[in-house]
């Protein structure tokens, strides 16, 4: 008996063993769909994504205070000092930083009865280009990530500076919640083969970047707008191509093997119960002449 206790926990643990094999394996293979997601950790005082603080004080009008037009020439060298410093650092750091205050300003936030309304869903997502409306302040040279769509991507020489920088690229993007507001990114690096033009449609968009201010301009009616100006490296451009190609490539691979082994643990099970019952049967006829 002991001994049959003994090969029923070493076959559950087998088989334990097994899932878990399998678990991970899809796990692996649908990582990709989730590279994106915020990736938090600790920040400490003077990490390498902090700004030179004199780059940031020429956004600030004199009347206006961080909004105005246009990129005016008294904040020409701290605007392409910001660009030269984000093209520098690695994409994940600056992602991380960004997550890192944006954890700074749910704690603030939270206790906001402005607020609540965005939290009402325990899953509700952090309402970013909120904060950032009402907050200008809080966020001036802070790092945001912001994921949306764009209605347009154009570009141009960068004119004279001091970093080499030769072409800018300028995206609007509209993210969830900001009722067709749009955020002005400036980056000095765009992905592989996407739209660009000044009336587009391209979804799946994110950009983390350094906010300068808050950008001055005209509607297509000639009213007068304002959007976030954010200072980045590059767009990060999910085209649905792409978000296909993993399941046609190597991470096939991970979902075949997991699906496998799977099968192989149930048809393992399955034979492994009509052994049993074979030899149960077996046990019980050989028994019963003893009994008599």
């Amino acid at each position: 008996m002991k001994n049959a206790e003994c090969r029923t926990q070493h076959e559950r643990r087998l088989v334990i063993c097994a899932l878990h094999i399998a678990l991970c394996a899809l796990h692996g293979a649908m990582a990709p769909l989730f590279a994106d997601q915020p990736v938090l950790a600790a920040k400490s005082a003077g990490t390498p994504t902090d700004l030179d603080p004199s780059w940031l004080e020429s956004a600030r009008h004199p009347q206006t205070g961080l909004l105005s037009r246009s990129i005016r020439p008294e904040e020409a060298a701290g605007y392409f000092a910001i660009l030269n410093h984000a093209r520098q650092l690695p994409l994940a750091e600056l992602k991380s930083a960004a997550d890192t205050f944006q954890q700074e300003r749910l704690k603030v936030i939270r206790r906001d009865p402005d607020f609540q309304f965005y939290f009402r869903k325990p899953d509700a997502d952090f309402p970013t280009f909120a904060d950032l409306h009402r907050n200008s302040e809080a966020y001036h040279g802070r790092l945001v990530t912001l994921r949306g769509h764009l209605r347009r991507l154009v570009s141009s020489p960068a004119g004279e500076n001091a970093h080499g920088l030769q072409q800018l690229h300028e995206a609007w993007l509209y993210v969830d919640g900001a009722q067709q507001n749009p955020v002005v990114v400036v980056c000095t690096e765009l992905p592989p083969n996407i739209p660009t033009g000044s009336d587009i449609l391209v979804d799946l968009v994110s950009a983390t970047g350094y906010f300068f201010k808050r950008y001055g301009y005209e509607d297509r009616s000639g009213k007068p707008r304002f959007a976030p100006l954010v200072l980045a490296q590059r767009l990060v451009w999910q085209s649905r191509s792409a978000r296909s190609e993993w399941l046609s490539k190597g991470k096939m691979f991970g979902i075949t093997l997991g699906i496998g082994t799977l099968v192989c643990v149930w048809v393992w099970l399955v034979s492994r119960s009509s052994r049993k019952a074979g030899v149960v049967g077996t046990d019980y006829e050989s028994q019963s002449p003893e009994s008599t």
